[in-house]
């Protein structure tokens, strides 16, 4: 995406071999900047108005690989030989500087605007955009059913430029073998760089289709499943000179690749369908307005994408890139609003065009012409070394600042943060509670309760389909007797209020989560992928196990306008351990909610925060109808909706981590109401 779209030509040199070899053009092609403005127009357009995907990602990585091949293969042809590192350095450092200049621009505005909350996932994500490995850290976000999703990350654009530096790094490497298969054997270079090329697209293309058809959230921001992206510009390199098309031909090209490109963000789920085959879509569109211009005579369509608005956008592609999203994000975040309008659409477009001028102008174009000069690698090295410690320095400050400052609350007593426990002691509720509010927002990723142990054959737990689901307290191998969670991230969340009791009496606790997948036998309509056959699998291990008893939710509190209801099928579950002779510890659901109750919690006026009940729960419990031998209903909504309200905050204490999840201090607070519900049996 970043690569010059003019180079120099090569000096004249002996050619490589005897063999007729055949030339590529290093002419200036005006009407692929126009296209490098259109596909960034496309990028631009369809974030800001139609919060889709429009594809023009896609021709950017094409066209990245196709100008450094082109530079690389027009060299070579010529008898000039391309040092790989010099190469290397050079495009970082035309990459880094504008990149850090942003990453440092997000920082700030994260400091500013941004609740603290999302503090630790923009450090997280600054340094992997930072170190080019973005896309790798959204790879696994996207399948993590725990992360907090509701406005996207400020850097989350920086995946494709993680991708594409990534492939430069790869294509340096194969273009420098290709030369010195080139030189060796006296290979025609085209033919070399070809086949290369060509073992590299199908390859990547078949692995693509592959990874898309199963785990496509992942494969978006795979570089694997994007190289063939990559070869299909470098083979296009190779294809132009071979391309005689008529007038007539390349005319119909170039609006059919034109069309093309414009309506495949509109006609496919590009979001959720590529990279795989239906990526061939926007790469073959532009393959066909690069072939287009190709001729003599330039068709209409190139025109209009050579022409000087278009062109202007060209230059300015990179920058316009880097610094729309962080715009549009922000902009979300001060309006707490994903929607953007028209008015508002056109102030976001208008600001992030004006601040891509600046950025081209005062930092990428000095860099673009002195590299013209420079030779030298230390001075190129330099850029780079400035670039990447001027972000890091700022980012470590920062996060060390705010992890001291963790560290001296780690330790406030218990009656300056005591949660439940102000419903229950009438001198705590009396108390001033002027300490920081817990948990800290920069704690938040903190706040699931992740059990130590990994089960293992021991206790069953040998199959693919339960292992990382299944965790147990270290003393759980040698306790005489054990409790059970299992469920959904409810059910885990819940974890946190039996711990300091089970630890107490000498009990084992085993965790069996899976985020989204709760234990009723009818819950399909609600199922993420997997979620059957691993609830299956739960059930049985938990018969092996035969535990004191099992606590799991078996209600679904209700959000906008839903009512509560009972989970589908979770009788039928109940009904297997009872007869299994394994009590039951059914808990009622905690409420839901349309907003995100912690940051409304951390917000300027708290006690907005406050919902009625009624909102999210029945007036009567659901799970009453399961009241029967070895079924114990526990219902902790009075510690969690004191009279019928349902606040953000209790006993200084943030009850929500988001906006349905407790907070895992505030469900360890509920403890003792907890313990005083167990029956006289397991308790």
């Amino acid at each position: 995406m970043t690569a010059r779209t003019c180079t120099r030509r090569p000096a004249e040199a002996r050619p490589l071999s005897d063999r007729p070899s055949t030339t590529v053009r290093s002419d200036y092609r005006p009407d692929i900047d126009g296209l490098r403005a259109l596909a960034i127009l496309l990028v631009v357009g369809y974030h800001v108005w139609l919060g889709r995907v429009s594809g023009g990602v896609d021709v950017f990585l094409m066209l990245s690989a196709f100008f450094l091949t082109r530079t690389f293969l027009t060299r070579m042809q010529a008898g000039v030989r391309v040092s790989p590192l010099e190469r290397l350095v050079g495009v970082f450092r035309r990459l880094l500087p504008a990149a850090a200049v942003t990453l440092l621009a997000v920082l700030a505005a994260a400091h500013a605007f941004y609740p603290a909350s999302r503090w630790p996932s923009i450090w997280e994500q600054t340094w992997a955009s930072l170190l080019y490995v973005q896309n790798w850290v959204l790879s696994a976000e996207a399948v993590n059913y725990y992360v907090r999703s509701d406005i996207p990350s400020p850097l989350q654009h920086f995946w494709s430029l993680s991708v594409q530096g990534q492939a430069f790094v790869l294509w340096i490497i194969l273009l420098a073998a290709c030369q010195v298969v080139v030189r060796r054997w006296s290979l025609a270079p085209a033919r070399v760089v070809g086949t290369t090329f060509g073992v590299v697209f199908a390859a990547s293309l078949a692995y693509s289709v592959i990874r898309t058809a199963t785990v496509q959230e992942a494969a978006y921001f795979d570089t694997f499943a994007r190289l063939w992206e990559f070869a299909a510009g470098s083979l296009l390199v190779v294809a132009l000179p071979l391309l005689r098309l008529s007038a007539p031909v390349r005319v119909v090209l170039g609006w059919l690749g034109l069309i093309g490109l414009v309506s495949v963000g509109m006609l496919l789920d590009v979001q959720g369908g590529f990279p795989g085959f239906l990526a061939l879509w926007p790469i073959l569109s532009a393959a066909a307005i690069v072939a287009a211009g190709s001729g003599d005579a330039s068709p209409l369509p190139t025109r209009i994408l050579g022409s000087r608005v278009m062109r202007a956008i060209g230059t300015d592609a990179y920058a316009l890139y880097l610094v729309h999203w962080p715009i549009l994000v922000t902009w979300m975040v001060l309006q707490r609003d994903q929607h953007v309008g028209i008015l508002a659409g056109i102030g976001v477009v208008a600001l992030s065009l004006l601040l891509a001028r600046l950025l081209t102008r005062l930092v990428d174009a000095p860099i673009r012409s002195w590299r013209r000069g420079a030779r030298a690698l230390l001075p190129a090295v330099g850029v780079i070394v400035v670039s990447v410690v001027a972000v890091a320095a700022v980012v470590s400050t920062w996060q060390t600042t705010v992890t001291l400052r963790e560290r001296s609350l780690a330790s406030v007593e218990v009656r300056d943060n005591p949660g439940a426990a102000v419903l229950r002691n009438a001198f705590l509720a009396e108390e001033e509670l002027d300490a920081p509010l817990l948990p800290l927002p920069t704690t938040l990723d903190e706040e699931w309760v992740q059990l130590e142990r990994v089960c293992d054959a021991s206790v069953g737990a040998d199959s693919d389909v339960i292992y990382g689901t299944c965790f147990s307290t270290p003393s759980t191998p040698d306790a005489d007797r054990t409790i059970v969670v299992a469920g959904d991230s409810h059910a885990q969340q819940l974890t946190a209020t039996v711990l300091d009791h089970a630890e107490q009496n000498g009990w084992g606790v085993i965790t069996l989560v899976k985020g989204g997948c709760a234990l009723g036998l009818d819950e399909s309509r609600r199922d993420p992928e997997g979620c059957g056959q691993w609830r299956d699998a739960a059930i049985d291990l938990i018969e092996n196990l035969r535990p004191a008893a099992v606590m799991t939710i078996v209600t679904r509190a209700g959000v906008d306008g839903e009512p509560e209801v009972m989970r589908p099928g979770i009788d039928r579950t109940l009904d297997r351990f009872v007869s299994a002779g394994i009590p039951v510890l059914a808990v009622r659901d905690n409420p839901r909610f349309d907003v995100d109750m912690f940051e409304c919690a951390t917000g300027p006026d708290p006690d907005e925060c406050v919902v009625d009940r009624a909102d999210s729960l029945a007036d009567d419990n659901p799970a009453s109808a399961l009241d029967r031998e070895g079924v114990h209903l526990i219902d902790l909504t009075p510690w969690i909706c004191p009279q019928d309200r349902c606040p953000a905050i209790i006993g200084n204490v943030a009850v929500y981590r988001d906006d349905n999840h407790l907070s895992r201090l505030y469900a360890t607070t509920l403890g003792p109401s907890l313990t005083e519900l167990l029956p006289l049996s397991i308790g």
